[in-house]
């Protein structure tokens, strides 16, 4: 096959086209610049099927106009310098990956990445970028930098954003920087708009730190004030790692003592709440005056809290026993943001016959008529089942009804002896019920509550 040749030598080469025409290289086709030449495509698109490659010094690409061009083909595209500088907000949209070796200058224009890669090797440097003229892509495309960092500080390679400081020796180290939204970071949260992939070649006990740079137009609606740093080994299930320093004003959010790196991204998070349940009153209902009781505070943030009960230094979990008297629980919630949410509650486990009345809620008790038909359940509130019983001077039979606080009836149970104890309520769901103990013509009825 005959190949041809083109050499550009110390050359300004200016390509225009009245419409918007296309500078193409055909396979076998090679291009070849030196001593600094200048190749200006004024809205054209590239399609490189042939070989269009430069060497460090050997010159210049630089695409300007006001119509959006493409980059594509299939052939090797090795440029030494790529000047940006189209009419704003026209792009230039990757079509196949390029390598560019000394440096890629924003002046104008957007560079759309698409799902291709730009890799700028273990030379080429991003410069110039700013909010209205830089890389993105919605896509899987990414930006490509490459260096040894041994003992570095404040290094940014390729100067894509991601500076990284460490006393320890990572060895050759490779940055990808992409701009695709990362989904389900937090909780159903979402990311903004770009993240790094940093692969060291030695990645354990960094003790690193990471200052990660941004754009306003990538906050993807994400509040700067509550920006933290996540990290990721699949892109799928994401770790909170947080902020020790921020900077709304030069975009960026620092996080430090990371000893191991992955992929890195910024999205919301908030400090803890807390919610205590309120103070609780119970009977006891296992032997030794204790009783077994459970509860459950709330906690509001992002990344979700995780609560720790204390009774003083002691954790506890739910349900507890708890002893005879008045107990009060310390509730935490934490999420990695500073400071802690705490409240308190108390449990107060009231000991005695098992008719003794629970304060806190309506009368366990209520009796009608001169013969003293009484009935008693404990504990009330309870978190498991209800001990019933009924007592009078009677000796004919009780019928026990029980009902929903609508009126639906879910159990009744005939002919119950009197002073005998019957158990129930274990299935039910939290909430109010009422229970009837019908004899002839008496009825009384008592309040129940389950939580």
């Amino acid at each position: 096959m005959k190949k041809i040749f083109f050499i550009l030598c110390a050359c300004f080469f200016v390509f225009q086209s009245p419409g918007q025409g296309t500078f193409k290289i055909s396979l076998g086709a090679s291009i070849t610049t030196s001593g600094g030449a200048y190749l200006v495509l004024d809205n054209m698109h590239i399609v490189n099927d042939g070989s269009l490659q430069q060497t460090a010094g050997a010159g210049f690409v630089k695409l300007v106009g006001a119509q959006n061009v493409n980059l594509s083909g299939s052939g090797t595209t090795i440029l030494d310098q790529l000047l940006i500088a189209k009419n704003n907000p026209a792009s230039i949209n990757l079509q196949t990956n390029i390598s560019v070796i000394s440096k890629v200058n924003f002046d104008g224009g957007l560079l759309n990445l698409n799902n291709h890669v730009l890799n700028l090797e273990s030379t080429g440097i991003f410069t110039g970028e700013s909010e209205i003229s830089r890389a993105h892509t919605t896509g899987s495309g990414y930006i490509q930098a490459t260096g040894i960092l041994n003992n570095p500080s404040s290094v940014n390679l390729g100067n894509l954003g991601a500076m990284i400081t460490s006393t320890a020796n990572l060895g050759t180290t490779v940055v990808r920087r992409g701009h695709e939204i990362q989904t389900g970071v937090s909780g159903s949260n979402n990311s903004i708009k770009r993240f790094f992939y940093i692969i060291p070649m030695n990645n354990l006990n960094l003790k690193a730190v990471l200052r990660f740079f941004y754009f306003d137009a990538e906050l993807n609606s994400i509040p700067e004030p509550s920006l933290h740093q996540y990290k990721s080994v699949n892109n799928i299930n994401w770790d909170f790692v947080g902020a020790d320093a921020r900077n709304p004003a030069a975009n960026y959010v620092e996080k430090k003592s990371i000893n191991k790196f992955e992929r890195f991204t910024l999205a919301i998070a908030t400090p803890p709440g807390i919610t205590c349940p309120a103070n609780i009153t119970t009977n006891p209902n296992l032997n030794g005056c204790k009783a077994s009781v459970s509860f459950a505070a709330t906690a509001t943030g992002v990344p979700a809290p995780t609560i720790t009960y204390r009774i003083g230094n002691t954790v506890i979990t739910s349900p507890h026993v708890f002893s005879k008297g008045t107990t009060t629980v310390t509730a935490t919630a934490s999420n990695g943001i500073l400071p802690d949410a705490t409240c308190s509650f108390t449990v107060t486990v009231v000991c005695g016959s098992p008719n003794s009345p629970i304060t806190t809620v309506a009368p366990m008790e209520e009796q009608l008529g001169s013969d003293k038909l009484l009935i008693s359940a404990w504990p009330n509130p309870s978190a498991d089942q209800f001990a019933f019983v009924v007592k009078g001077s009677r000796s004919v039979p009780v019928t026990i009804k029980v009902m929903d606080v609508l009126g639906k009836v879910l159990s009744v149970r005939p002919n119950v002896r009197l002073n005998s104890t019957i158990y129930f309520g274990r299935e039910y769901l939290p909430g109010i019920y009422f229970v009837q103990a019908i004899q002839g013509k008496r009825m009384v009825t008592l309040k129940l509550v389950k939580h």
